[in-house]
């Protein structure tokens, strides 16, 4: 796994189905599903983000995926969701 590249753009977010598709300083483009993040039983930050309608909006701070409330995800974490996705869909 490459460690350190950090997220560049938000191109497209779907709350409905927690897609997000991302793009990589290094030109990685793709779609992560963070459902595993946001549905089942949640974390507090996480309920306060889907009880607040914050989802769609997040936002790059510092490379990473953030919300209003102080939730973040590592980039790291989100792009090999990312490119577990990638996987998926050329098998």
């Amino acid at each position: 796994m490459e460690l350190g590249t950090k997220i560049k753009k938000i191109r497209k977010i779907s709350s409905e189905n927690y897609l997000i598709n991302l793009e990589y300083e290094d030109g990685l483009i793709g779609v992560a599903d963070l459902s595993r993040f946001f549905s089942g039983k949640k974390k507090p930050l996480v309920a306060e983000i889907l009880r607040g309608n914050l989802y769609l909006k997040c936002f790059v701070e510092s490379g990473a995926l953030a919300w209003p409330n102080g939730y973040e995800l590592c980039p790291d974490v989100v792009r090999s969701i990312l490119k577990e996705g990638i996987k998926k869909k050329a098998a």
